[in-house]
């Protein structure tokens, strides 16, 4: 193996998290003691708010109040070393984990450099100087670039470990105040930010740390001090000191509130929605009126008078206080929320000005837009707005993207400052389901505070989010998408429900003829493709497109195509969720436009095509266990037939000539080899999947596909490309490996010995070390050196023998030889393929 004179030192440090973390137990154990609790201190301490006389189980109500602030101080004490701890055992791991990615990062590269030199070269140390250049394709060359990269990649590695170590050294830095300092207000702010801690310094000392949990305080004359207070501080008029700090925690405190009532379905007070309404309400008024207002605030913090941890902080809380304001099951609204919130929430294409009102002119939503941005862009990830407030977040900046979309870049608003709206109002995945199908899930079409213009904005907003050009591939609006797979297979009932009615809108929505053209020629140019289809530029999009395909594949491959009970007219459209079967139908037309977008980025046609061969394989255990021919043929014809479908859609528009088109369709299969390894783990789930979307009543087999450790790849299709008798054998062969390697209980006799051996002879049937039998499914593999002509047709007969020899005994219908099974479902399977294919054509020629 070659090698090359370039190595790479990372420093590191002495400090191991467990070891840290080990020393936060001991100061919690401690701290267990002081205040005499052995059960879970932790949560009592820091789960809700609480006097420290209830936390505290020994009797100290006859000691002197100077002896209780002791006990006070020493339980703060400890309480605050143990966060601290805890934070910094952080900050020790986030270190050695960026360190060891680096070094693996560097260590794979040096590998694929080694790998690549050329042979002459492969056993040679490979220096600064040696080889040196020559011929412009030499392999002295080859070697010199390979050496050159490696040294681009060690420069590209330290420099990043550099950034990492100094934010590490930053990090001791900071540690090192806090405990010389400690438990002082700034301080307990960090922990409250970084998540390490909520109620506890409150519950142990409520003079000293004062939140707003007292009712007394939630007036209006304290919302209008405070804020008045608070815009002072901003401006930069009053410089920071602990006042701010406690008008500070006292705010965040509400949000954490808030956070925790979202989180666990607990009361808010209406005094505090009170407050923060008048609070809101004033702070418009002390930064501009309603044409400035609250959105003033992020310019006003530039002055240089606050660090960015500090203005990054502020806007945070202001941000959460928003989203609380807004949220209608805290008692709040989306018409609390200042005007010029309001205003820039629903951009120009939403808002409604008033009679007296100057019209919204883009050029003032620039500048809007970027200030809300900025109000949202720190707020807990784990805070949600309101309904409407989400709806419009998300509704208005898909509409700008829609009537602007990159141009919009020249000089208006960018991806990196619409991706905060986006990312808030996705969040509620009621809001979600609004946006994506046209209802609330509660059958709502309307709520307080949707503008009028929604309804007919929708649609186009939707369009704008996945055909934007995002700066992160589309990460941040799929969160749109995501939430319908990750709840298809909840066990809440109302929240599995929610996401059913939420995937057939949202197929329906982006499977009309006009979106399915926006959708695929969106003007935009990927490399070598003119008008791209959105997939090819946000690939994140494609992924959430998969993630549902996966979640409600039996409605993709068992809809039904024609109305029996209507002169076999065909289906179209997306019908209803079914909540028995967890299924809905789906148009050939919108599974066709729908498999189009997958087949548009090569990660998410992998996934797809991996999905339907590990739907093949569990509907044809079903065939083999019950003998449901049916079963076995409709959904993976349908599927297979898709894929092709939406393969040649996409090339179609793609692609010139069939030579390309054939290279394309085989380089997305060979994706698909790549990611095989997972197709294990999908089988179960996909026969769950079956079983309860046909409403079958076969748990065993279920629980039989959950058992099996299987091996199987997705074979390109040969589907017109190949002889009717060559797919014989490809789906032969498949069928056989079935009956040979899963273990289903319907096989009652497998090939004799004798048959075995002949497979053997053609490689069709191999043994591995541990005595298990594997099948070969490439045909490309088999041995047929020894036949006449090279031929395969001695291979194909032994394969039909042993087929023959086999015995299946189904529940559902008579035993029978294993090629009598497989005959009975080729005829249908196929059938069903050319169906599809020729309905899927015909319609798409007629959208032409």
């Amino acid at each position: 193996m070659a090698s090359f004179d370039l190595s790479l030192t990372l420093r590191t440090t002495d400090a191991i998290p467990a070891l840290i973390r080990a020393r936060t137990a001991d100061f919690e154990d401690l701290n267990g003691r002081v205040l005499g609790d052995a059960g879970d201190l932790q949560a009592a301490l820091d789960g809700a708010a609480g006097q420290f006389t209830s936390i505290l189980a020994w009797d100290i109500s006859t000691l002197s109040a100077e002896d209780r602030q002791l006990w006070t101080g020493a339980a703060v004490a400890l309480t605050y070393a143990a966060m601290v701890s805890d934070m910094w055992a952080d900050h020790v791991e986030e270190f050695r984990e960026g360190r060891e990615e680096l070094l693996e990062e560097w260590n794979t590269a040096v590998a694929d450099c080694e790998g690549r030199v050329p042979g002459e070269y492969s056993a040679s140390r490979i220096t600064s100087t040696f080889p040196e250049r020559r011929g412009f394709w030499s392999d002295e060359n080859t070697c010199r670039d390979l050496y050159e990269e490696l040294v681009e990649k060690r420069t590209s590695v330290s420099g990043r470990f550099d950034t990492l170590w100094t934010a590490y050294q930053e990090h001791a830095e900071e540690i090192g105040d806090m405990l010389e300092e400690g438990a002082t207000k700034v301080n307990v702010q960090k922990l409250i930010d970084g998540g390490y801690a909520n109620w506890a310094f409150y519950n142990l000392d409520p003079n000293r740390y004062t939140m707003l949990v007292d009712g007394r305080e939630l007036t209006e004359e304290n919302a209008q001090e405070w804020s008045t207070e608070l815009a002072a501080y901003w401006s930069g008029d009053r410089p920071l000191d602990d006042r701010y700090h406690e008008l500070m925690l006292m705010m965040a405190m509400i949000g954490t509130n808030a956070k925790q009532a979202q989180n666990t379905g607990g009361g808010f007070r209406s005094e505090e929605i009170d407050f923060l309404e008048a609070f809101y309400t004033n702070l418009e008024l002390e930064t501009g009126g309603h044409y400035m207002g609250v959105l003033a605030v992020p310019e006003l913090m530039d002055g240089g008078h606050m660090s960015g941890e500090e203005r990054e902080h502020a806007l945070g809380v202001l941000g959460d206080g928003l989203l609380t304001l807004s949220d209608e099951d805290l008692g709040g609204g989306y018409d609390l929320l200042p005007e010029s919130v309001r205003r820039a929430t629903e951009g120009p294409f939403l808002y409604e000005t008033g009679a007296d009102e100057p019209p919204y002119l883009l050029a003032t939503y620039q500048d809007d837009a970027r200030a809300l941005s900025q109000l949202l862009r720190y707020t807990d990830d784990e805070l949600q707005g309101g309904d409407a407030f989400s709806t419009n977040l998300t509704l208005g900046a898909g509409a700008y993207m829609h009537y602007w979309g990159v141009e919009g870049e020249n000089g208006w608003v960018v991806s990196e400052d619409l991706a905060p709206l986006v990312e808030v109002g996705t969040r509620n995945e009621d809001a979600n389901h609004y946006v994506l199908t046209g209802e609330y899930p509660d059958g709502r079409e309307t709520i307080p505070g949707l503008p009028d213009f929604a309804p007919h904005e929708r649609t186009n907003a939707v369009e704008g989010l996945l055909t934007y050009d995002w700066h992160d591939d589309g990460a941040t609006a799929r969160g749109l998408i995501d939430w319908i797979a990750e709840d298809a297979l909840s066990e809440d009932a109302e929240v599995r429900d929610r996401a059913g009615t939420a995937a057939a809108g949202f197929i329906e929505t982006v499977t009309t003829a006009e979106m399915q053209e926006a959708l695929t020629d969106t003007g935009i140019d990927v490399g070598d493709s003119e008008d791209a289809s959105f997939t090819e530029f946000n690939p994140e999009l494609a992924d959430a497109f998969a993630g549902v395909f996966d979640s409600y594949i039996v409605s993709f491959a068992e809809s039904a195509i024609e109305d029996g009970a209507n002169n076999d007219e065909l289906i179209t459209g997306v019908g209803e969720y079914n909540p028995d079967t967890g299924a809905f139908n789906i148009g050939i037309q919108e599974r066709s436009a729908y498999m189009q977008y997958l087949m548009g980025d090569e990660d998410s046609a992998a996934r797809v095509i991996t999905s339907t061969a590990a739907y093949e394989y569990a509907a044809t255990e079903f065939y083999i266990a019950t003998g449901d021919t049916e079963l076995a043929a409709r959904g993976p014809a349908t599927l297979h037939s898709l894929i092709e479908l939406g393969i040649s859609m996409e090339l179609d528009d793609r692609v010139g000539d069939d030579a390309s088109a054939q290279q394309r369709r085989e380089e997305l299969y060979g994706f698909a080899f790549d990611e095989a390894g997972g197709l294990a783990e999908k089988i179960p789930v996909v026969g769950a999947l079956i079983n309860k979307g046909l409403e079958l009543g076969s748990d065993p087999i279920v629980e039989h596909l959950a058992a099996s450790n299987v091996e199987i790849t997705p074979n390109v299709p040969s589907h017109g490309n190949e002889s009717e008798e060559a797919r014989r054998v490809n789906q032969q062969v498949e069928f056989l490996a079935h009956i040979l390697t899963s273990g289903n209980e319907a096989v009652v006799q497998g090939p004799g010995e004798e048959r075995i051996r002949e497979l053997e002879e053609y490689g069709i049937v191999t043994y591995t070390q541990d005595g298990s039998i594997r099948v070969e499914t490439d045909r490309g593999k088999w041995d047929v050196t020894n036949e006449p002509g090279g031929g395969a047709d001695e291979a194909a007969n032994a394969l039909h023998a042993a087929l023959n020899s086999t015995q299946i005994d189904p529940l559902n219908r008579e035993p029978a030889n294993g090629n009598t099974m497989y005959n009975e479902f080729a005829t249908p399977y196929n059938t069903r393929y050319e169906l599809v294919q020729e309905i899927g054509r015909r319609e798409t020629e007629d959208d032409e």
